[in-house]
């Protein structure tokens, strides 16, 4: 009567009424039903509710911590110092103001401390705060006031794991009164301790919520704890309607129960931190609090990327290294028709037109293409001469194209003369027979350039192609008159042919197409297509082992990835319940496990590149004698080493976005009921 008249002259308004609040599971035999009758609560407040084993408590608790939806509500009203919440409505609504609300007005401290592992004490009371957005520099002081209150400064700086049953049960009851909620909600906090430890963190929590001016409403099955404590009771009762197949359990607690004392309540602090960081700190914490688990998973997925990424740089450093010796040796991109046809000046420029060919150059018959080089002291030496125009692949590559009065000789050929060497000049014999006798006449030349034996190994002289055309009518018994060489006049309407051409063409792949357009058009040409036919069929080869091996790796650690980590999340479950009990949204639940999957292929990725270099280094050991200078075995560009980053981002989220799902069929008041 006492408490009506104060609370009549001072019109305080209650923090909680609720009227016709129920909950019922009709999916089990016999049908259980929970009802709040009437429930008022005003800030300070403390009520203790009872009952017996499997009347309800638990579930009128989850109700009241909003982690459950009633059946019915006939009235909800949760008042806070700025606000005042219609539950009902936000539950009709489907509203995530909830989460909101759980964050900010309740505090819970249930029976198992639902304490998270990987942060320390000091970590684990502060958590309110950072989901409240608020920042630990300005609430540093209250953190440390807390800690010496519940006497918790000695194992402020350890994980759960090191602490006493009731050194967690107080950090539970320090994290429940941090942030200054409205209400507490306390499920069986003292059921695994000692009669002295209960009473003990009883009191404490009792204190805590006259400190602070919350109101404290605690399910226990122990009433001599209650009554020792000093708290008023209501009693979960049997409804006189239930019978065998239905069981209904009423609390009715109304407006009787006492007020508790309250004395001045902590200010609350204005200070506001970022909030988005909170789901990366948490999976980071996790994930270095089980290291063992971590680094397994990390190694196994490294060593399933490591084997792939070997292949991958084998492919590229054999078949690159294949390509550039042939880019790097135009011979092998040579064309050499032996077909015995004739060809006009147009059929070359025909020919040249094609979108694959570099270069083309007419060549005149080889029996008219030997010149004799005289020596001192020596007989003089034959070699053959070769056609070459601007553009050649060959001479550009090693030399320059000769202009008039200059030549490129082959080493073979320099080796036989007696000063070889560029810039000396060197006579070229052309000798004929007409009418019985001999007769021959000397070109003078200089040396451009020698080419090296990998371009060309015989003894040739490569000269302009006008200098070969006019030797080959002076040995066909005509006169050359612009080189004074005498003979027979050319005939004015005779038609140049030619015996056949050199070309070249743009890339190795080209040279199976020009030989096919050769093959069309009749010409049979020696080319390297055999060669090149390998290196394809190899890269096909090694692609295909790394799309094998690699889909069949990547599948079974795709799978086994995500079966680790929908299990760490079920292995979780009362802790993703708590979390959500405290007012983080689905939303920062998820990204937890996604962050750590993609903490898990980063490190993997890098991990696995690490042990790909080093097998690298160890291939270019072992093939070293076969290889040149600047070649490669195994190479890895910039561009894979992106793509394995991304591809291990991609496969993580895929396991990640499995563990999330598991997560979504996760209900956190059940999860608790099931851990209690």
């Amino acid at each position: 009567m006492l408490c009506s008249i104060i609370r009549a002259c001072m019109k305080e308004l209650p923090l909680l009424e609720i009227q016709g609040l129920r909950k019922a599971y009709t999916n089990q035999t016999p049908i259980f039903c929970a009802e709040i009758q009437s429930l008022t609560l005003y800030p300070g407040q403390i009520l203790g509710i009872t009952g017996p084993s499997g009347c309800g408590k638990s579930t009128l608790l989850e109700l009241l911590a909003l982690l459950t939806k009633a059946d019915c509500a006939e009235r909800y009203i949760l008042r806070t110092k700025h606000t005042v919440y219609d539950v009902k409505a936000l539950w009709d609504a489907n509203s995530g103001e909830l989460s909101e609300l759980r964050r900010s007005a309740l505090g819970f401290v249930h029976q198992a401390g639902g304490l998270f592992p990987f942060l320390s004490c000091r970590e684990n009371i502060a958590l309110p705060l950072l989901l409240n957005h608020r920042s630990l520099a300005e609430q540093k002081p209250l953190i440390h006031d807390l800690i010496l209150f519940l006497g918790l400064e000695h194992v402020a700086d350890k994980v759960p794991e090191q602490l006493s049953y009731g050194e967690r049960q107080r950090t539970a009851i320090a994290r429940a009164l941090i942030h200054s909620p409205n209400l507490i909600l306390a499920d069986e906090p003292t059921s695994a301790l000692d009669p002295d430890s209960a009473r003990a963190a009883m009191h404490l929590l009792c204190e805590g919520c006259a400190k602070t001016g919350a109101a404290l409403l605690v399910v226990s099955h122990d009433h001599a704890l209650l009554d020792a404590c000093g708290i008023p009771i209501a009693a979960m009762q049997l409804a006189t309607d239930s019978d065998g197949e239905r069981r209904h359990y009423i609390l009715d607690a109304g407006t009787e129960t006492s007020q508790s004392s309250q004395s001045e309540s902590l200010d609350e602090a204005e200070g506001r931190s970022s909030f988005w960081w909170l789901p990366f700190y948490l999976a980071w914490r996790d994930f270095c609090h089980e290291y063992a688990l971590s680094l397994c998973a990390i190694l196994a997925f490294a060593a399933a990327l490591c084997p792939i990424i070997v292949l991958g740089g084998l492919r590229n450093g054999v078949i690159t290294t294949l390509t550039q010796r042939f880019l790097n040796n135009p011979s092998s991109l040579s064309v050499q028709p032996y077909s015995a046809l004739k060809y006009s000046e147009e059929d070359i420029q025909r020919l040249g037109e094609h979108p694959a060919v570099a270069f083309i150059v007419p060549q005149t018959r080889s029996l008219a293409s030997t010149v004799l080089i005289p020596r001192e002291g020596k007989p003089a030496t034959a070699a053959d001469v070769i056609p070459t125009a601007q553009g050649d692949p060959l001479l550009l590559r090693y030399a320059r194209v000769p202009g008039q009065g200059e030549a490129v000789i082959t080493n073979e050929l320099a080796r036989s003369l007696t000063e070889p060497a560029n810039g000396k000049e060197i006579d070229l014999i052309v000798s004929r027979r007409v009418d019985g006798r001999d007769e021959r006449v000397f070109c003078r030349v200089r040396i451009v350039g020698i080419l090296p034996d990998a371009a060309d190994w015989k003894a040739h002289v490569y000269l302009p192609l006008d200098l070969l055309i006019d030797m080959e009518r002076y040995r066909d018994g005509f006169s050359v008159p612009k080189r004074e060489w005498k003979g027979e006049a050319y005939p004015e309407d005779a038609v140049t042919s030619y015996a056949g051409f050199r070309m070249y063409v743009k890339n190795p792949e080209a040279v199976l197409t020009v030989r096919d357009a050769l093959k069309e058009q009749g010409i049979d040409a020696w080319t390297h297509a055999r060669e090149v036919e390998t290196i394809q069929g190899l890269q096909r080869a090694l692609s295909l082992i790394t799309l094998l091996v690699g889909g069949v790796t990547l599948a079974g650690m795709s799978v086994s990835l995500a079966s680790l980590a929908v299990g760490n999340v079920r292995r979780k479950a009362r802790l993703t319940a708590q979390g959500r009990l405290m007012g983080l949204g689905w939303g920062q639940l998820v990204s937890v496990p996604l962050i750590q999957m993609a903490l898990t292929s980063l490190f993997a990725a890098s991990c696995s590149l690490i042990f790909s270099v080093l097998v690298a280094h160890i291939l270019q050991w072992a093939a070293s004698p076969w290889l040149e200078a600047g070649e490669r075995a195994c190479q890895l560009e910039s561009m894979h080493l992106a793509l394995l980053y991304v591809g291990s981002l991609c496969i993580s989220c895929v396991c990640g976005f499995a563990a999330s799902f598991s997560l979504f069929s996760l209900q956190p008041a059940e999860v608790l009921r099931r851990d209690s």
